[in-house]
């Protein structure tokens, strides 16, 4: 009996969860604390998914002038409605909402996309695919921020009104961080003409060599391009890790079926594409620095023995590598 009784608990726990959470809402919305009875109806359709709680939801966030919010709410609801009524309910609760709903476009022109691009909305990562798009947003402050590998951040913050506003956000062209390079090379001592050439206390030629030779400069060239590198696989990574995790926003509940699958699947293969890209970033940034070291302690100048040495880049998927034969 026991145990017959812990196999068919769990889905009404389930149920009673939800109906108790739906309740609090209710009772919270009557209070007129709006943000809790909008958290319990949330908690209580992640519990168990129904229309009904979706219409609740949405009256609580249209009470709280998220008016965005209350639409989406009614329009999820459309997708589990089983009732006609409620069916009758939702399509005219969101039919009303929708002609007051205020948009905004995050424009992001041909010059504005470099390579590496990601724009950041309201700390989020704002898929491409909704780039230029006149999209339905509550009212308040939006946060717009863009970053790209070797260029500044960028950041604004868009004011938009509970109803009835249409926002654009300009997405300029990132600026690119210029990296220089300064060497200073020290003077060459004037040869002491007093001395014979046999004497001991002459110059040496090798004193008028360069220490910065084209071996060395290469070199310098190398690390630059490793450090690109590894920041482009950063970020690279970092975007792979946001798509990851707004997947499992819109499907969070392995058991449960989910609306909005196609969109978590689109979101977690541009994520697997980004995290391949990143490993390869990666691999040539080592591949680069390895580079660097090499060119730099074979690059002396011609009055210390240079090693006779040869570097051949190997580039297969995924990965790049630098063999390196020679003598030192």
């Amino acid at each position: 009996m026991v145990l017959g009784a812990l196999g068919s608990s769990p889905a009404h726990a389930q149920n009673a969860s939800a109906e108790a959470l739906f309740v609090e809402g209710g009772r919270l919305m009557a209070d007129g604390k709006l943000a809790q009875a909008c958290e319990a109806f949330e908690a209580s359709n992640r519990a168990e998914p129904r229309a009904g709680t979706l219409i609740r939801l949405g009256d609580c966030r249209k009470q709280g002038d998220q008016l965005a919010s209350a639409w989406s709410a009614y329009k999820d609801a459309l997708i589990r409605v089983k009732d006609d009524r409620k069916r009758k309910i939702a399509t005219a609760k969101a039919a009303a909402l929708e002609p007051r709903l205020s948009h905004l476009t995050i424009s992001v022109s041909d010059d504005s996309r470099i390579e590496g691009l990601v724009i950041v909305y309201d700390g989020r990562s704002f898929d491409p695919v909704l780039w230029n798009r006149a999209l339905p947003v509550d009212g308040g402050e939006h946060v717009i921020a863009a970053r790209a590998p070797g260029h500044e951040d960028w950041q604004t913050t868009a004011r938009v009104d509970v109803a009835h506003d249409q926002v654009t956000v300009e997405v300029p062209r990132l600026v690119e961080i210029r990296r220089t390079v300064s060497t200073s090379i020290p003077p060459v001592a004037e040869p002491d003409r007093r001395a014979t050439p046999g004497d001991a206390g002459a110059p040496e030629a090798a004193s008028s060599d360069s220490a910065l030779t084209t071996r060395r400069k290469l070199a310098i060239g190398f690390a630059g391009a490793s450090i690109l590198s590894a920041v482009a696989g950063a970020a690279l990574g970092s975007l792979a890790q946001a798509k990851l995790n707004d997947a499992l926003m819109l499907c969070h509940e392995r058991a449960a079926p989910c609306a909005q699958a196609g969109q978590a699947n689109a979101l977690i293969e541009s994520g697997n594409a980004r995290a391949s890209e990143a490993n390869v970033a990666f691999g040539v940034a080592i591949a680069t620095v390895l580079g660097a070291g090499v060119l730099w302690f074979t690059g002396a100048p011609e009055s210390e023995p240079a090693a006779r040495i040869a570097i051949f880049p190997r580039f297969a998927q995924g990965s790049a590598s630098l063999d390196v034969t020679g003598r030192f």
